[in-house]
Formats: structure tokens, C-alpha cells, sequence
């Protein structure tokens, strides 16, 4: 065991992470909502087709897990009909009727029914033939290839794609046929991964935004203005995670100190009604194990991380005996028992090093630290305080401390009381 520990601990609230996490999926939800709305009206826009209506979900800030949950669960059912009734949509807008009709009604001229080649034939009727049975195979391609992947395409490109559809119907030679099919696919695959690549971009930005309502405000404004502005927030990820946890951190830093607090007073440690307030803001405190040991533990909390250390030290400087008799017994008796009891309360400690007993004395607070217990422990006489603080020490298995007594002046403790001690 340690005479000083250094530790890094943990505090999960778990309702509140489950908020957090049901926040940035329904974000995401929200932003794919908004996505299928646009590719809607887009459609509709360049084709006249029915109108589809796509409803955002929205929740109070105040929302609990359940109402996010249930609004969740909405906005997916929601995304999934419109997603259906999109690929209806598109269906119909490439899947036109008689290219022949088409072709008479843009003034151009028709487009010749397949027909089989004959045996016999002339060369150019061949040709005719052979170039009807490319191009109806290139528009049946092209119609699926438009109905399974238009959905998906950048809504701007649409009318792109229904003018090469328009031009592979007019095809003259079955290579023109080919060539136009495969420019086709390529415009479509372009478009399926720009559009894939922003729908990315969205929910990870709508993902990110409603992480940063954790963050401190002056990291949450300059931060999202970053993401909001960034053609890919995923490079702004890692320091969204940051400002969040060193916000988690600060929050919990309270929860941490209320905890030591109740342990150590389960422990009948010396701790006054400010210990908390006092650690979670200054980020250290001496807490004494009685008034007469003249022995006690600091506690410290890192201002901007997650860590604590526990250091034995002493009011003034004792013999060499006594002080590894007390290393022994606080490493032995004291701390693995605050270390299970920290844990059993919600707060995780990972040790990250240790000081075992005897390697070094106890470290003596500087002169006006010593918090003051005289409230906590009135003394009626020197002799029978000391008694009595002997028995204790016998009961408890502490060894008896020896020290030279001296006389010291009024000061501040670490409590903010004034107090005159007689030794």
C-alpha cells in the first residue's frame, strides 16, 4: 500500500449519457428529415410529381430519456416512408412511356421499335436492327440502374440524368447507345458518392452540434461555428470529444468531492461543512484523523483533468518511529478501506501511482493550514483530552505520536475559522 496515491477517477451519470446519446441520434434523424425533404421538393420542382410530405420531429430541451426515446423511434418511422414513397417517385419519373411519343412530341424524330435481323436482310437494315436492339437494352438499363440509385443522387443532378436518358432514346448507332449508357453510370456514381459523402457531412455536423450544448459556453460558440463552417466537421471531432469531457469533468468534479466527503465522515475523519465546496473549487484540503494525532490526509483534485491524490501528512514534524508506525497503519487499515468505499458510492479510481510506507517522513503542512477541529471536539482539560485520545488510539489500533508542544498564534484554517492553540 501508499503513504500517497495518485488516482484518475470516473463518475458516469447515466441518465444523463443516455440523454446525450438519444440527443445526437435523433439529431442525425432530424438532419436525414430534412435531407429527404429537400430531394422531395426537388423532384417535384423538375417533374411535377406528387408532393411528399416529410415531418421533422422536434423535442423540448427539457426532454427525459423517454419522451427522446419515443421521439427516436418517431422520426426513423417517419424517414422510412418518406425513403419508400421517394423510390415510388422516382420510379415513375424514369420509367416515361413510348420513346417514340417522347421523341414525336420534343419534334425529333421516332425512335424505331426493335426488331429482330432476318436472315437475308441488307447490311444497313442489319445495322438498323442491330442498333433498335442496343438502344432498348441501354434504356432498359439505364431506366433500372435511374429507379434503384436516383433516390440516392445529389437532387440537382436530376435533371442532368433525365436529359441523357432523353439523348440515349435518340440514339442513331448502337455505339452512341453504349457510349451514352456508360456516361450514364459514371454521372450516377459520381452523384450517389457526393451525395452519400454530404448526407455524411450533415449528420455528423447535427451529431456534433448537439454534443457541444455539453461543452462550456465560450468552447460551445467558438467551436460550433467551426463545425458549422468545416466542408467535413469529421477533422473537428476529436476536439468536440475534448471540450465536452474537460465540461464533464468540471460538472462532476462536485459529485466527486460530496462523495469523499460522506466517505470520510463514514470514517469519522475531521471534516468540516465547506470540505466539498472547498475541494471542488480550490482543489485541496487537509482533513485531520482527530484533534489530538496531529496526523491527516490531503485530498487534491486536478483543476483540468480527472484526477485525485491522497498524501499522508502531519501538523508539525514527529519522531522517525512514530511516523512509519503511522505510514503503516493509515496504508494498512485506512486507505484501501476509502478506496472501496469511493467506489461503492458511483466514482471509479484507477491508481496511477503509489508511495509505499517508510520510503520518505510525512510531509508537514506549512505553518496556518491546519484546519481547525476545535468546534468538532471540545476539550475540557489537557489531560483528559489526551486520555481519552489515548484510548481512542488504543481502541483503533493507532500507534501514540510524540511531539513537542509549542505555542502558536491565532490564524485562518482551512475552514475559514480563527482559533488560539495551547500547546
Amino acid at each position: 500500500m501508499s503513504n500517497s496515491a495518485a488516482y484518475e477517477w470516473t463518475y458516469v451519470d447515466v441518465e444523463a449519457e443516455r440523454r446525450r446519446d438519444l440527443r445526437a441520434r435523433l439529431a442525425q434523424e432530424i438532419s436525414r428529415s430534412r435531407n429527404l425533404r429537400g430531394q422531395a421538393k426537388s423532384l417535384r420542382r423538375a417533374y411535377g410529381t406528387a408532393k411528399v410530405d416529410v415531418h421533422v420531429v422536434s423535442v423540448p430541451g427539457s426532454a427525459d430519456s423517454s419522451e427522446l426515446a419515443a421521439a427516436l423511434a418517431s422520426a426513423r418511422a417517419v424517414n422510412e416512408r418518406a425513403e419508400a414513397e421517394l423510390a415510388r417517385t422516382a420510379a415513375g419519373v424514369w420509367s416515361l412511356p413510348d420513346t417514340g411519343k417522347q421523341a414525336r412530341d420534343d419534334g425529333g424524330p421516332a425512335a424505331a421499335p426493335a426488331r429482330e435481323a432476318r436472315p437475308g436482310t441488307a447490311p444497313a437494315a442489319r445495322r438498323t436492327d442491330r442498333t433498335d436492339q442496343v438502344r432498348a437494352a441501354a434504356l432498359v438499363e439505364a431506366e433500372a440502374l435511374l429507379t434503384r440509385d436516383g433516390p440516392s443522387c445529389e437532387p440537382a443532378d436530376l435533371p442532368v440524368f433525365a436529359r441523357r436518358l432523353d439523348a440515349l432514346r435518340r440514339s442513331r448507332t448502337a455505339e452512341e447507345a453504349r457510349l451514352l449508357l456508360h456516361d450514364l453510370g459514371v454521372l450516377v456514381h459520381r452523384s450517389t458518392q457526393r451525395q452519400r459523402d454530404a448526407l455524411r457531412a450533415d449528420a455528423l455536423r447535427a451529431r456534433l452540434l448537439d454534443r457541444l450544448d455539453d461543452a462550456e459556453p465560450a468552447e460551445r460558440k467558438r467551436l460550433a461555428e467551426a463545425v458549422r463552417e468545416a466542408p467535413d466537421p469529421s477533422r473537428l471531432e476529436g476536439e468536440v470529444d475534448l471540450a465536452v469531457a474537460r465540461a464533464d469533468t468540471a460538472r462532476h468534479r462536485s459529485t466527486v468531492a460530496d462523495t469523499l466527503m460522506r466517505v470520510l465522515r463514514e470514517r469519522d475523519y475531521a471534516v468540516g461543512e465547506d470540505f466539498a465546496d472547498l475541494l471542488a473549487e480550490n482543489g485541496s484540503v487537509v482533513v485531520p484523523f482527530d484533534e489530538t494525532d496531529g496526523y491527516g490526509l490531503r485530498l487534491a483534485l486536478a483543476a483540468d483533468r480527472p484526477g485525485l491524490s491522497t498524501v499522508l501528512v502531519a501538523e508539525e514534524a514527529t519522531d522517525p518511529e512514530t511516523d512509519r508506525e503511522v505510514q503503516r497503519w493509515f496504508c494498512e487499515e485506512q486507505l484501501p478501506g476509502i478506496e472501496e468505499a469511493v467506489r461503492a458510492h458511483g466514482v471509479g479510481l484507477a491508481r496511477t501511482s503509489a508511495l509505499p510506507p517508510g520510503v520518505r517522513p510525512t510531509a508537514v503542512v506549512p505553518d496556518g493550514t491546519w484546519p481547525d477541529t476545535g468546534l468538532a471536539h471540545d476539550r475540557t482539560g489537557e489531560d483528559e483530552g489526551e486520555g481519552e485520545a489515548a484510548d481512542q488510539r488504543e481502541r483503533d489500533g493507532r500507534p501514540e505520536r510524540r511531539r513537542t508542544r509549542r505555542t502558536r498564534p491565532a490564524r485562518s484554517t482551512t475552514y475559514g475559522q480563527e482559533r488560539q492553540r495551547e500547546r
